[in-house]
Protein backbone atom coordinates (compact mmCIF):
# COMPACT_ATOMS: atom_id res chain seq x y z
CA UNK A 1 0.00 0.00 0.00
CA UNK A 2 3.45 2.27 1.33
CA UNK A 3 4.68 1.78 -2.30
CA UNK A 4 1.03 2.13 -4.36
CA UNK A 5 0.95 5.31 -2.77
CA UNK A 6 4.40 6.65 -3.43
CA UNK A 7 3.76 5.56 -7.41
CA UNK A 8 0.79 7.95 -6.94
CA UNK A 9 2.29 11.11 -5.07
CA UNK A 10 5.01 10.79 -8.09
CA UNK A 11 2.40 11.03 -11.27
CA UNK A 12 0.48 14.08 -9.46
CA UNK A 13 3.18 17.28 -10.07
CA UNK A 14 2.22 19.39 -6.96
CA UNK A 15 3.87 22.14 -8.23
CA UNK A 16 1.26 22.55 -11.30
CA UNK A 17 -1.95 20.97 -8.72
CA UNK A 18 -0.50 23.95 -6.02
CA UNK A 19 -0.45 26.62 -9.05
CA UNK A 20 -4.56 24.74 -10.26
CA UNK A 21 -5.64 25.52 -6.45
CA UNK A 22 -4.57 28.80 -6.48
CA UNK A 23 -5.87 29.71 -9.66
CA UNK A 24 -9.40 28.08 -9.04
CA UNK A 25 -9.38 30.25 -5.22
CA UNK A 26 -8.15 33.36 -6.75
CA UNK A 27 -11.07 32.91 -9.27
CA UNK A 28 -13.69 32.18 -6.58
CA UNK A 29 -12.77 35.02 -3.77
CA UNK A 30 -11.24 38.03 -5.49
CA UNK A 31 -12.65 40.63 -7.96
CA UNK A 32 -11.60 39.35 -11.66
CA UNK A 33 -9.08 42.13 -12.22
CA UNK A 34 -6.47 40.50 -9.18
CA UNK A 35 -7.91 37.16 -10.27
CA UNK A 36 -6.52 37.82 -14.12
CA UNK A 37 -2.84 39.40 -12.46
CA UNK A 38 -2.62 36.28 -10.48
CA UNK A 39 -3.54 34.15 -13.60
CA UNK A 40 -1.01 35.68 -15.58
CA UNK A 41 1.55 35.16 -12.84
CA UNK A 42 1.00 31.63 -12.56
CA UNK A 43 1.56 30.94 -16.30
CA UNK A 44 3.71 33.37 -17.60
CA UNK A 45 5.62 32.83 -14.45
CA UNK A 46 8.40 30.44 -15.75
CA UNK A 47 7.85 31.81 -19.28
CA UNK A 48 9.17 28.78 -20.32
CA UNK A 49 6.70 27.11 -23.71
CA UNK A 50 4.49 29.73 -22.87
CA UNK A 51 3.16 31.00 -26.17
CA UNK A 52 2.32 27.22 -26.95
CA UNK A 53 -0.82 27.52 -24.62
CA UNK A 54 -1.30 31.35 -24.65
CA UNK A 55 -4.56 31.05 -26.97
CA UNK A 56 -6.46 28.33 -24.57
CA UNK A 57 -5.02 30.33 -21.59
CA UNK A 58 -7.04 33.67 -22.45
CA UNK A 59 -9.69 31.80 -24.18
CA UNK A 60 -10.21 30.31 -20.11
CA UNK A 61 -9.44 33.68 -18.58
CA UNK A 62 -12.45 34.83 -20.91
CA UNK A 63 -14.57 32.09 -19.82
CA UNK A 64 -14.17 32.89 -16.08
CA UNK A 65 -14.80 36.12 -16.90
CA UNK A 66 -18.23 35.54 -17.88
CA UNK A 67 -19.16 33.13 -15.50
CA UNK A 68 -20.97 33.72 -12.42
CA UNK A 69 -18.72 32.42 -9.19
CA UNK A 70 -19.26 29.18 -7.93
CA UNK A 71 -17.53 26.17 -6.19
CA UNK A 72 -18.50 23.61 -9.17
CA UNK A 73 -16.76 25.98 -11.46
CA UNK A 74 -13.85 26.64 -9.49
CA UNK A 75 -12.94 23.20 -9.72
CA UNK A 76 -13.51 23.08 -13.64
CA UNK A 77 -11.35 26.00 -14.08
CA UNK A 78 -8.70 24.81 -11.49
CA UNK A 79 -8.63 20.98 -13.51
CA UNK A 80 -8.51 22.86 -16.83
CA UNK A 81 -5.64 24.92 -15.55
CA UNK A 82 -3.64 21.92 -14.09
CA UNK A 83 -4.12 19.91 -17.33
CA UNK A 84 -2.84 23.10 -19.26
CA UNK A 85 0.22 23.47 -16.76
CA UNK A 86 1.58 19.87 -17.75
CA UNK A 87 0.82 20.48 -21.50
CA UNK A 88 2.99 23.58 -21.13
CA UNK A 89 5.94 22.33 -18.97
CA UNK A 90 6.28 18.72 -20.80
CA UNK A 91 4.65 17.01 -17.42
CA UNK A 92 2.20 14.79 -19.75
CA UNK A 93 3.48 12.41 -22.23
CA UNK A 94 0.11 11.99 -24.46
CA UNK A 95 0.65 15.89 -25.32
CA UNK A 96 -1.25 15.97 -28.45
CA UNK A 97 -4.28 13.89 -26.91
CA UNK A 98 -4.42 16.24 -23.49
CA UNK A 99 -4.24 19.24 -25.78
CA UNK A 100 -6.99 18.08 -28.07
CA UNK A 101 -9.24 17.02 -24.77
CA UNK A 102 -8.93 20.79 -23.59
CA UNK A 103 -9.61 22.14 -27.07
CA UNK A 104 -12.74 20.21 -26.47
CA UNK A 105 -13.57 20.90 -23.48
CA UNK A 106 -12.95 24.66 -23.61
CA UNK A 107 -14.65 24.90 -26.84
CA UNK A 108 -18.15 23.26 -25.22
CA UNK A 109 -17.80 25.73 -22.00
CA UNK A 110 -17.54 28.62 -24.86
CA UNK A 111 -20.55 27.10 -26.86
CA UNK A 112 -22.58 26.48 -23.78
CA UNK A 113 -21.90 30.50 -21.84
CA UNK A 114 -23.13 31.51 -25.83
CA UNK A 115 -26.26 29.42 -25.53
CA UNK A 116 -27.12 30.58 -21.76
CA UNK A 117 -26.73 34.24 -22.78
CA UNK A 118 -28.68 34.08 -25.90
CA UNK A 119 -31.43 31.76 -24.69
CA UNK A 120 -33.84 33.29 -26.32
CA UNK A 121 -33.16 33.12 -29.51
CA UNK A 122 -31.62 34.64 -32.69
CA UNK A 123 -30.83 38.59 -32.43
CA UNK A 124 -28.55 40.80 -33.93
CA UNK A 125 -26.03 40.69 -30.44
CA UNK A 126 -26.55 36.95 -30.94
CA UNK A 127 -25.31 36.61 -34.57
CA UNK A 128 -22.39 39.37 -33.38
CA UNK A 129 -21.29 36.67 -30.48
CA UNK A 130 -21.94 33.22 -32.62
CA UNK A 131 -18.91 35.06 -35.11
CA UNK A 132 -16.43 36.15 -31.47
CA UNK A 133 -17.29 32.22 -30.49
CA UNK A 134 -16.29 30.46 -33.59
CA UNK A 135 -13.50 33.00 -33.95
CA UNK A 136 -12.31 31.78 -30.54
CA UNK A 137 -12.82 28.09 -31.20
CA UNK A 138 -10.81 28.16 -34.66
CA UNK A 139 -7.90 30.30 -32.79
CA UNK A 140 -8.19 27.22 -30.21
CA UNK A 141 -7.83 24.49 -33.06
CA UNK A 142 -5.26 26.47 -35.33
CA UNK A 143 -2.99 26.91 -31.95
CA UNK A 144 -3.30 23.03 -31.50
CA UNK A 145 -2.36 22.47 -34.94
CA UNK A 146 0.32 24.76 -34.66
CA UNK A 147 1.97 23.27 -31.41
CA UNK A 148 2.30 20.03 -33.29
CA UNK A 149 2.56 21.41 -36.69
CA UNK A 150 6.59 20.82 -36.88
CA UNK A 151 6.30 16.75 -35.64
CA UNK A 152 4.69 16.39 -38.94
CA UNK A 153 5.96 18.96 -41.62
CA UNK A 154 2.23 20.95 -41.74
CA UNK A 155 2.84 24.22 -43.51
CA UNK A 156 1.76 27.09 -42.32
CA UNK A 157 -0.89 28.23 -45.75
CA UNK A 158 -2.33 24.58 -44.58
CA UNK A 159 -2.70 26.13 -41.04
CA UNK A 160 -4.20 29.22 -41.98
CA UNK A 161 -6.70 27.60 -44.22
CA UNK A 162 -7.74 25.43 -41.14
CA UNK A 163 -8.09 28.33 -38.77
CA UNK A 164 -10.79 29.89 -41.74
CA UNK A 165 -12.56 26.62 -43.13
CA UNK A 166 -13.15 26.39 -38.93
CA UNK A 167 -14.37 29.70 -38.23
CA UNK A 168 -16.61 29.57 -41.07
CA UNK A 169 -18.07 25.93 -40.69
CA UNK A 170 -18.47 26.73 -36.52
CA UNK A 171 -20.32 29.99 -36.75
CA UNK A 172 -22.68 29.26 -39.39
CA UNK A 173 -23.37 26.06 -36.85
CA UNK A 174 -23.65 28.01 -34.08
CA UNK A 175 -26.11 30.68 -35.83
CA UNK A 176 -28.38 27.44 -36.91
CA UNK A 177 -28.05 26.31 -33.04
CA UNK A 178 -30.01 29.60 -32.07
CA UNK A 179 -33.23 28.54 -34.25
CA UNK A 180 -33.57 25.14 -32.74
CA UNK A 181 -36.39 24.84 -30.51
CA UNK A 182 -35.03 23.57 -27.15
CA UNK A 183 -33.02 25.22 -24.35
CA UNK A 184 -29.65 25.81 -24.01
CA UNK A 185 -28.19 22.66 -22.51
CA UNK A 186 -29.77 20.94 -25.85
CA UNK A 187 -28.71 23.26 -28.15
CA UNK A 188 -25.05 23.33 -26.76
CA UNK A 189 -24.77 19.51 -26.95
CA UNK A 190 -26.26 19.17 -30.46
CA UNK A 191 -23.78 21.87 -31.79
CA UNK A 192 -20.81 20.44 -29.58
CA UNK A 193 -21.19 17.10 -31.22
CA UNK A 194 -20.86 18.49 -34.97
CA UNK A 195 -17.91 20.67 -33.79
CA UNK A 196 -16.80 17.52 -32.19
CA UNK A 197 -16.54 15.54 -35.36
CA UNK A 198 -14.87 18.65 -37.19
CA UNK A 199 -12.65 19.27 -34.17
CA UNK A 200 -11.30 15.63 -34.06
CA UNK A 201 -10.83 15.11 -37.84
CA UNK A 202 -9.45 17.89 -38.91
CA UNK A 203 -6.16 17.90 -37.18
CA UNK A 204 -6.28 14.20 -37.78
CA UNK A 205 -6.18 14.56 -41.79
CA UNK A 206 -3.65 17.11 -41.65
CA UNK A 207 -1.33 15.25 -39.49
CA UNK A 208 -2.01 12.37 -41.96
CA UNK A 209 -2.84 10.35 -39.24
CA UNK A 210 -6.84 10.33 -40.84
CA UNK A 211 -8.03 6.55 -42.22
CA UNK A 212 -11.41 5.59 -43.04
CA UNK A 213 -11.76 3.54 -39.43
CA UNK A 214 -10.98 6.59 -37.73
CA UNK A 215 -13.51 8.88 -39.48
CA UNK A 216 -16.11 5.86 -39.35
CA UNK A 217 -15.74 5.51 -35.08
CA UNK A 218 -16.05 8.90 -34.99
CA UNK A 219 -18.78 9.92 -37.32
CA UNK A 220 -20.91 6.37 -35.41
CA UNK A 221 -20.52 7.51 -31.96
CA UNK A 222 -21.57 11.00 -32.74
CA UNK A 223 -24.60 9.42 -34.64
CA UNK A 224 -24.97 7.52 -31.08
CA UNK A 225 -24.47 10.70 -29.14
CA UNK A 226 -26.91 12.43 -31.42
CA UNK A 227 -29.74 9.80 -31.49
CA UNK A 228 -30.09 10.05 -27.93
CA UNK A 229 -29.67 13.43 -27.51
CA UNK A 230 -32.45 14.29 -30.07
CA UNK A 231 -34.54 11.42 -28.40
CA UNK A 232 -34.47 12.74 -25.34
CA UNK A 233 -34.92 16.02 -26.00
CA UNK A 234 -37.89 18.30 -25.11
CA UNK A 235 -38.90 20.45 -28.43
CA UNK A 236 -41.03 23.29 -27.65
CA UNK A 237 -43.07 23.43 -31.57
Amino acid sequence: MEAKLRSISKQIHWSSALKAAIFALAWFWFPFWLFALVALYLYFIPIFRSGKLAIPFFVLLALSYFQSSGILFALVFGAIFYVMLLIKDLLVIERRSAYELLVLILSFLALRAFYITFDGGASGAALAWAFLIAAAIALLIHSFIRCFAEEVAVGIPVKKGAGWLTFLFVSQILIVGLFLPLDFVYQSVIVFLTVFLFIDLLPEYLFGGLSPTKVLTAATAVFALFTIVLASAHWGL
